[in-house]
């Protein structure tokens, strides 16, 4: 039959009272032994918080007892009670030295389970000491339960203390402490039982039952007695108003503030807390090294930082940060203390980064720019071995920007450069602006330079749709190989650029490496644009005038201006040599404005007026309003727009055929004449004349030199006449320099003819050919 028939609430009730307020006291006093300042409060906080415990489960025990049915007449072996009271106490201490503050909720709960076990054992120990009517007998599986259920309570009251702040969370802790103790009251008390029998002998250390309360009761007593005045000794009841006036005081500052006793962590502000990621009690007890990312943190925190230090830091996030620390020992609560404080670094680190990667970025293309390249190079050159550079440069960008917007211009930039980024996946890769980029490339890269440049040119001559729209822009590539082509950086970078420039030079859309013969043209390209940069303002321009004459007659209708270039040094330069050049560097430009202004200031002055044709490079439809230039010329002069004749070549229709054709409306709206030069010479010169109707055509010298040896030569040109009448335009001939091809062109009724049967180029206006004054002989 069973020892104990019922629950004696009464008991119970007391049981629950004193274990709530034991288990307060327990849990505050761990926590505060964990963080007092002075050895001695550690020490006393430590002993009352393993009174505490150990009466807890000591008096649980003591409860059974007393429930026990009175008619058993049990006594109990004060010795036992006593050997159960002392284990209570070895087990507490060993709960509480487990548990050892917060911020470590594993360790805590296995505080509880040790805890939850002890009860268990001073119960098995206290009753081996019981007597009475009857033999007692204790059901081991039931007494198992009770202390795995008394350990799982204790367990999550100790591990919610250790991570929890605040008086909800430690009420709950307490009340959890508290119930481990009830619910192996309540377990425990099926794991007795009493048979009939003799009643076993009694030593003369038993005594009854009810003076064992009262001994505990008096125990009980003095636990939370001791509790009290350990708590007020160690500070743990001070004034409230006080303390959250301290807190708020620390918690106000931005800066993290970190009181160490030696490596152990006793107390952290909010800002500390934030910096690692954890809260403010976690922290408590824990080693401040483990949160500094230094090769040696024990140096760093041995002495004093009067001069603050960066340092990592580590967090639970995992990504870590930098702050910068500073420390000094103070006294406090009668022992010195080091106080950290510590500074967040983060956002001016992130600041420091973004600003470094805006310096060494492009931010168009998120490409590396020109201070990363040249840094870049530096550093391949200095490594040794083969490094290649090669220079990237787009064919016609400018007409994407002009015609598309910058927008689209942009978006064309954004897609070379992964392009590049995909054909040179090992190679760095830089632009330096425009539409200039670098790749740098090293090991196999360097090795095997002409297939990557090669890859480049594939890559990179495709076409392109850019917001929607088709945009057909390749790239030219020119390569230096360090150190073969160039033995530091200046050699190297100038070497890849007259590849680039042979590249271009020879169609564009195409891959050089540099030759040695390739430095004596680039020098010569550069001097003549430096030297062409002012050829206008030293007056070293000229213009030579071609005669253009009637077919049939031989009059003199007008005269094309030729701009001529005569270099100091270098004598007269041909346009053949110096006129590509200023197209590329757009200084064509206000050299044709200088043209066709001198060509128009001279006309006005002719004594017969004749016409004056002037030619227009595909650049200057490019750079400004070439319309309002012209009609502001035309104005200045006082020419007559019948009188003046713009030339052109396929060239600026071919890249913006809209937006050329518009441009020459407006001219041709001014009263201006327009013809199309050097007709026959490209691919789509038919659909041009559909597409607007040109005043004149020119026939290219080369089908007319060409005449008498070539029967295709002839056909062309009959073609190009027919076409003419048929669509009724006038027909100039260029480059006759015979009677029979005059002839020739004559019997196709040509309208014009100009080459040196006409007259050669000379600055001086002749109105009378060699050819006329001929016919004039032959007519005498």
């Amino acid at each position: 039959m069973p020892a104990i028939s019922g629950l004696d609430l009464n008991g119970l009730g007391l049981l629950t009272v004193f274990c709530l307020l034991a288990g307060a006291a327990a849990l505050s006093l761990i926590e505060r032994a964990s963080s007092a300042a002075r050895p001695a409060s550690r020490a006393i906080a430590a002993a009352a918080a393993v009174l505490s415990l150990g009466v807890m489960a000591w008096s649980a025990h003591v409860a059974l007892l007393a429930a026990i049915d009175p008619a058993l007449s049990a006594v109990v072996d004060l010795r036992m009670s006593a050997i159960g009271f002392a284990l209570a106490l070895v087990l507490a201490g060993i709960a509480e030295s487990i548990s050892g503050g917060s911020g470590r909720p594993v360790l805590a709960a296995i505080a509880g389970l040790a805890l939850g076990a002890g009860v268990a054992a001073v119960h098995y120990v206290g009753l081996v000491g019981l007597r009475g009517t009857g033999r007692f007998a204790l059901d081991p599986l039931i007494l198992t339960l009770a202390g795995a259920a008394t350990g799982a309570l204790a367990a999550a009251g100790f591990a919610l203390a250790s991570v929890a702040a605040g008086a909800l969370a430690r009420a709950v802790a307490s009340s959890a402490l508290a119930g481990s103790m009830v619910v192996f009251y309540v377990i425990a008390s099926y794991a007795l039982d009493v048979a009939p029998g003799a009643q076993a002998q009694v030593s003369g250390y038993a005594t009854l039952i009810s003076v064992l309360i009262e001994i505990a009761a008096i125990i009980c007593g003095l636990t939370i007695a001791a509790g009290a005045g350990a708590l007020i000794l160690t500070g743990e009841l001070r004034s409230p108003r006080a303390a959250a006036r301290d807190r708020t005081f620390a918690d106000l500052t931005r800066e993290g503030i970190v009181i160490c006793e030696g490596a152990r962590i006793v107390d952290a502000n909010a800002a500390a807390a934030r910096l690692v990621g954890l809260d403010p009690a976690m922290l408590r007890g824990r080693a401040f090294r483990d949160f500094l990312d230094a090769p040696d943190p024990d140096r760093l925190l041995s002495a004093s930082l009067a001069k603050p230090q960066e340092v990592g830091l580590k967090t639970t996030g995992g990504e870590g940060g930098y702050v910068e620390i500073s420390s000094r020992d103070l006294a406090m609560d009668g022992s010195s203390r080091r106080v950290v404080t510590l500074r967040d670094l983060s956002e001016q680190r992130r600041n420091e980064h973004q600003i470094r990667h805006l310096a060494y970025h492009d931010t168009l293309t998120g490409l590396a720019n020109r201070a990363a390249f040249n840094e870049s190079l530096v550093s391949a050159l200095k490594r040794g071995g083969e490094v290649a550079l090669f220079c990237v440069d787009l064919d016609r960008f400018k007409e994407v920007n002009d015609v598309f917007g910058h927008a689209a211009g942009d978006e064309l930039l954004r897609t070379v450069a992964n392009r590049l980024m995909a054909a040179a996946p090992n190679a760095m890769t830089f632009r330096l602006g425009g539409d200039e980029f670098v790749v740098i490339g090293t090991g196999p890269d360097a090795g095997d330079a002409d297939k990557l440049a090669l890859r480049i040119t594939e890559r990179l001559n495709t076409e392109t749709v850019v917001l929607g729209r088709t945009v057909r822009s390749g790239a030219s590539v020119g390569y230096a190989i360090y150190p073969h082509h160039g033995q530091n950086v200046d050699a190297l970078f100038a070497n890849a650029d007259a590849a680039l420039y042979r590249a271009k030079a020879d169609g564009r859309g195409l891959a050089r490496g540099f030759e040695p013969d390739m430095d004596l043209a680039l020098r010569e390209k550069r001097a003549l644009q430096h030297d062409l940069a002012t050829a206008i303002s030293r007056n070293e321009m000229f213009l030579h005038w071609m005669p253009q004459a009637l077919t049939e007659t031989g009059e003199i209708v007008g005269f094309e201006a030729l701009i001529r270039w005569k270099h100091p040094t270098r004598g007269v330069v041909p346009p053949g040599v110096f006129v590509p050049v200023a197209e590329e560097t757009a200084a064509i430009v206000p050299i044709g404005e200088w043209v066709l202004r001198t060509a128009c200031k001279a006309a006005v002055q002719w004594a017969k007026p004749c016409k004056v044709a002037v030619n227009l490079s595909p650049v200057q439809f490019q750079h400004g309003d070439i319309v309002e230039l012209i009609h502001s010329i035309l104005l200045e002069t006082g020419l007559p727009a019948r009188r003046l004749e713009v030339e052109i070549t396929e060239g600026v229709l071919l890249d913006d055929l809209n937006g050329a054709l518009n441009t020459l409306r407006r001219i041709k709206a001014l009263g201006v004449q327009i013809a199309m030069d050097d007709f026959g010479t490209g691919y789509s010169s038919l659909s041009y004349l559909q597409s607007f109707p040109f005043d004149r055509i020119k026939i290219d010298a080369s089908f007319i030199r060409t005449l008498s040896t070539s029967p295709q030569a002839k056909a062309i040109v009959r073609a190009i006449v027919a076409l003419g009448d048929a669509v009724g335009m006038p027909i100039t001939a260029e480059g006759v320099e015979t009677p029979e091809q005059r002839k020739f062109l004559a019997e196709l009724h040509c309208e014009e003819i100009q080459g040196y049967l006409v007259g050669r180029p000379s600055p001086v206006v002749a109105f009378e050919s060699p050819f006329a004054k001929q016919r004039l002989r032959q007519a005498g």
